[in-house]
């Protein structure tokens, strides 16, 4: 037993040597199990990491933090947190997933996958839009790209006035469409929220957790939600759109 607490207390000393304040590391380890730590540690090993700032954003599934790596620079952790509620929410995205069949249905494992989910989503949403390039997963931990400058991240759709809705639609909406028929794939959860902008006004794409293969029976569903809401954004902007004509195109190809 002696032993098992010294080897903790050793994990717990290398994790703390990552981050970058001691309010950082506060945070961290009053949300974090030690699962979550030793991961860290691992993406540490893995040369993935070598410093930890603070929270950027927190929710009840997710802890998000700036970080530095030592080959890319300033990077994205996402940290699910294992006992967060609601897990079964999850399950059923995963379920009807062709890509996620054989899955343990406990906590920590839905939790898991829906890391890796994240993860696989961001890998085949770069070959046709902008997002944030996947770099790594561990468990519950993924990491991507920092979209942004320094430490403030590209502002949100919903925060900036974009000088030509019309057009700015347009290239959304095949986004979606070579999403959808290229790489299989409806984000799920797009949004004016989920969409930032960076300086030279290119719209970039995040948030991908929620996003389902084309087989799944609620991708139309899901599909037709993210058109509703980003034409009716646009729309309220100046745009000229209609959201069932640009479903139905993009269904049929």
């Amino acid at each position: 037993m002696s032993e098992d607490i010294y080897r903790r207390d050793r994990e717990k000393e290398k994790a703390r040597k990552m981050f970058d304040s001691s309010e950082a590391r506060k945070v961290f380890e009053n949300v974090l199990d030690h699962e979550a730590l030793m991961s860290l540690i691992k993406l540490q090993e893995r040369n993935v990491l070598n410093r930890i700032y603070g929270t950027v954003e927190s929710g009840k599934e997710s802890l998000v933090s700036l970080a530095d790596s030592p080959e890319r620079g300033r990077i994205l952790l996402k940290i699910y947190m294992n006992r967060a509620g609601g897990f079964r929410d999850l399950e059923r995205y995963l379920r009807g997933d062709r890509r996620f069949r054989n899955f343990k249905t406990d906590r920590r494992s839905v939790i898991r996958e829906w890391c890796k989910k994240e993860f696989k989503n961001l890998k085949k949403a770069e070959n046709v839009l902008n997002c944030p390039k996947a770099i790594a997963f561990q468990k519950n931990i993924l990491v991507m790209e920092f979209m942004g400058r320094d430490f403030s991240a590209f502002p949100k759709l919903k925060q900036v006035e974009i000088e030509n809705p019309d057009k700015a639609l347009d290239v959304v909406l095949d986004d979606i469409r070579s999403l959808w028929s290229q790489e299989e794939l409806v984000h799920g959860d797009l949004s004016e929220y989920n969409i930032l902008v960076t300086d030279d006004e290119d719209l970039v794409w995040i948030d991908f957790s929620q996003g389902v293969h084309v087989s799944h029976p609620e991708a139309e569903d899901l599909l037709r939600r993210d058109v509703e809401h980003v034409v009716r954004y646009f729309s309220d902007q100046g745009a000229g759109a209609d959201a069932q004509k640009a479903f139905e195109s993009i269904i049929s190809g």
